[in-house]
């Protein structure tokens, strides 16, 4: 199939095709400059035999993704249809390299590093979601470290509101070799997989929560030899302990990835937010500041940090759970709480750390009962 512009095309009489930067199954993106203007663009473009509903759905959601003007989304500048109907849209240009391919070099990352990735993410989701926007497509290749021209680095989320049709490739981030040419839903939350489709914003926090593991791990929380084995393995199969597979990550840190990673929706963190705020003391000096905009741009109010609790033992002493914080004095009618609930209910699965904590408790209220008695002797 041909190419709907090749180099040298001029776009709508404004942008002049410099080079093709790559393609996919339904869309390709060519690197272009504006007619008599040094400014450089990227503009998307949704190639082969699209259906009008398809089309439509592009636009319509490439128009929303304008209205978003935040530091980590990928800002899209202008949207139109080519002369032969092809949708195109109009993004900022960026330099720089995406997750997948610092993967490929580094294999996994330090976890401060992951976790900053992360929460800024997690800014762009937040806006995405407050303007009623699920990417639902999110993986390594969709986070982009850019160059700013001050020579910082920002990550920013690619195809935010415009993956019309989300791709089930490994996105190429080296996780399982032997994957290669295969189309696996590596970072894809269950109800994506389901033939009824109907997903909410959870359906990104799971896709956040896998990135993370595949960054602090190395690997996928789910691996397999083929898209329909990977399928079931998402849909009924735990993933493997993060600690198991790195020792040195922090328990709360792998409580929020299993929470994460939760079949039903309703036990995953309720929005990117208390996400966010669950990683930001784990993030560098500096980055905690993402949860608190997250926050704010969902309008959430935030509750105090729940204080570190040993498991409840059954030993007849009629212990109560505490309640979930709810919306502090003052918030917006509406506004969403931050509960903590998907880190105070979230399972061990069997943690080994989490049977020291319980053999640690025991053996301390044992030696309590112990004084307690010698004493009443």
């Amino acid at each position: 199939m041909n190419a709907p512009v090749v180099a040298g095309d001029v776009i709508a009489e404004k942008y002049r095709v410099d080079r093709v930067l790559g393609r996919g199954g339904r869309g390709m993106v060519v690197g272009a400059s504006r007619v008599g203007h040094p400014e450089r663009v990227a503009i998307k473009l949704l190639v082969g035999d699209s259906s009008p509903a398809l089309v439509e759905r592009f636009l319509h959601e490439a128009r929303a993704a304008v209205r978003l003007k935040g530091e980590h989304v990928v800002r899209v500048l202008d949207v139109g249809q080519l002369d032969s109907g092809a949708p195109y849209l109009v993004m900022e240009h960026l330099d720089g390299r995406d997750l997948a391919e610092l993967l490929r070099d580094r294999g996994q990352l330090e976890i401060s590093e992951a976790v900053d990735y992360v929460l800024q993410a997690c800014v762009a989701m937040a806006e995405a979601h407050a303007a009623g926007i699920v990417h639902g497509n999110l993986t390594p290749a969709n986070l982009f470290l850019a160059t700013t021209p001050g020579g910082a680095m920002v990550l920013k989320v690619l195809d935010v509101g415009i993956s019309a049709e989300p791709s089930c490739a490994s996105e190429g981030d080296g996780a399982a070799p032997a994957h290669e040419g295969l189309a696996l839903p590596l970072y894809m939350a269950p109800e994506q997989l389901r033939p009824s489709r109907a997903v909410d914003a959870r359906a990104d926090i799971w896709s956040l929560g896998a990135i993370l593991y595949r960054l602090v791990t190395g690997q996928p929380p789910f691996e397999a030899s083929s898209p329909v084995d990977l399928a079931l393995r998402v849909a009924s199969a735990e993933p493997a302990l993060p600690s198991a597979l790195r020792p040195d990550i922090p328990p709360v840190v792998e409580r929020v990835l299993l929470g994460c990673l939760e079949k039903d929706p309703a036990r995953r963190p309720a929005n990117v937010a208390e996400l966010a705020i669950a990683l930001a003391p784990h993030a560098p000096v500096g980055s905690q500041e993402y949860a608190q905009r997250a926050a704010r741009t969902l309008g959430a109010t935030l509750p105090p940090r729940p204080r570190a609790s040993l498991p409840t033992i059954g030993l007849g002493l009629n212990a109560k759970p505490r309640a979930a914080p709810r919306l502090q004095q003052g918030a917006e009618p509406g506004a969403p709480a931050l509960s903590w609930a998907f880190l105070r209910d979230a399972p061990h699965k069997g943690s080994h750390k989490a049977r020291l904590a319980v053999i640690a408790a025991l053996a301390s209220l044992l030696a309590i009962l112990g004084v307690a008695a010698a004493q009443l002797k």
